[in-house]
């Protein structure tokens, strides 16, 4: 009874197991007669699945054997056991067809799954090869563009080294390049002084100038009267001291000007030391007439201003002891006209006297070259015959005494013989030459400048 008791409790059980895996409406009999027609139709089903043409075996059907297996070797005492097993959960259909269409389906089932599993896997057995080609070929090209880049770096390292290496070459290259343009823009401004030396000797040797004599104090003396070039040079000065219009930037500026100041007044000395026509000294010195005549005009003008500012001292008895003389009163200022030269000039034709015409078919005539003298001591230079031919005369030419500045304190020169003066005066031969009547006033300032050079150059007058 209690083995009945307890079959029936573990049968109930395993139908509370069964209702639990398969619902409430699926029960599985626990009946030894349906045990024992579930034994053969499993048998049956078994021996269908060997006999049917498929040999696929699913996991289903070696289930089903090993638990027909199982209860033909365990008996009625082991049924309880295959009853629990997870196999003896499947609700199995009753009859052999619908249980041979169940395994078919099954089989079809399995066997389509295993053509999807086998095409999946041949897809990706084909994908990993594709993607192991892919990865070789990534892998190649990469290692064909880092040999590229290798190669490319290489060259971009040689070609930079190339590069520094010819920029170094260049750099040494600018620099000697520097030091021979240095060198040779020294040695062309060598050449080009050298040149221009070269030129102006040239020049100098083709064109009379100062610079062919101003070294031979015997050819300055003769064509100047000066003895040394520094006296020369201290004479300029003084005409140009104070001169806010030179000569030669007048009527044309300085820098048009065909000679230098220093040479213009080399030409007005020669014209007065040798008595040189325009044509001569133009021919001389390379330039025009015109140009000529202005430099001697100009510069004549210029000597006589500057040379009357020089005090001239003389004493009474040596203007008593003078002849001829003349009393002329300038300004109610008595002055003594000392006659020392005659200088002669030739008279055209309609101003010569009717005894003139008969000596000759031409008449000369002559104007006094004078010394004045003013009571105060002092004494300038002049020519003409008629008081209104007076130029313009020094302050220091009074009646009284007169206050010198310190300047011209020192430039104060003694005259003590007239006559001596005057044949100094006139060893500027211009002075000797028969001029037109139009150049009166040339001659006149002429006598001027020449009176007071033979102060400034000659014992005893007056050079200290």
């Amino acid at each position: 009874m209690e083995r009945i008791r307890a079959s029936g409790q573990g049968s109930h059980e395993t139908k509370q197991a069964c209702a639990a895996h398969y619902g409430p409406e699926l029960e599985v009999p626990t009946s030894p007669a349906r045990d024992c027609r579930r034994r053969e139709q499993r048998r049956r089903r078994l021996q269908l699945a060997q006999e049917a043409p498929e040999t696929h075996c699913s996991h289903s059907d070696l289930a089903l054997v090993a638990e027909d297996h199982g209860q033909v070797s365990g008996g009625e005492g082991s049924s309880s056991l295959a009853a629990l097993h997870d196999h003896n959960a499947y609700c199995v259909p009753e009859g052999a067809a619908a249980l041979k269409s169940v395994v078919i389906r099954s089989k079809e089932t399995v066997h389509r799954q295993s053509e999807l599993l086998l095409s999946l896997e041949e897809a990706l057995e084909a994908s990993r090869k594709e993607c192991q080609a892919l990865q070789e070929k990534a892998a190649e090209e990469n290692w064909t563009l880092l040999s590229q880049l290798g190669e490319r770096v290489s060259q971009v390292e040689a070609e930079n080294r190339n590069l520094r290496h010819e920029r170094d070459q260049l750099e040494s290259t600018v620099q000697r390049f520097r030091k021979d343009l240095d060198a040779s823009g020294a040695t062309v401004l060598s050449l080009s002084r050298q040149l221009r030396g070269q030129q102006a000797a040239q020049a100098y040797h083709g064109a009379f100038s100062l610079e062919t004599v101003k070294g031979d104090s015997k050819w300055l003396r003769f064509y100047t009267g000066f003895s040394e070039y520094p006296r020369f040079a201290a004479f300029l000065d003084f005409l140009l001291e104070g001169n806010e219009q030179r000569p030669e930037e007048s009527p044309e500026p300085r820098g048009h000007s065909a000679l230098s100041p220093d040479n213009q007044v080399f030409l007005v000395l020669v014209r007065l030391r040798l008595g040189l026509l325009l044509q001569d000294l133009a021919f001389r010195f390379h330039i025009s007439e015109s140009t000529a005549s202005r430099y001697w005009l100009g510069w004549t003008e210029v000597m006589e201003q500057k040379l009357k500012q020089i005090p001239v001292a003389c004493r009474q008895h040596y203007v008593e002891s003078f002849q001829p003389q003349r009393l002329i009163r300038h300004r109610d200022v008595p002055l003594v006209a000392l006659d020392c030269t005659q200088l002669l000039f030739e008279a055209h034709g309609r101003t010569r006297s009717k005894g003139a015409a008969q000596r000759g078919p031409r008449s000369r005539y002559a104007i006094p070259g004078y010394a004045l003298a003013a009571p105060s001591g002092y004494l300038t230079f002049g020519a003409g015959a008629k008081e209104e031919d007076l130029a313009p005369l020094p302050a220091f030419l009074q009646a009284g005494p007169v206050e010198l500045s310190a300047q011209q304190e020192a430039a104060k020169r003694q005259v003590l013989s007239f006559r001596s003066l005057a044949d100094k005066a006139l060893g500027f031969r211009f002075l000797r030459v028969v001029h037109p009547q139009n150049m009166e006033g040339q001659v006149g300032r002429a006598w001027t400048i020449s009176c007071y050079l033979a102060c400034l150059l000659h014992e005893p007058m007056g050079l200290a």
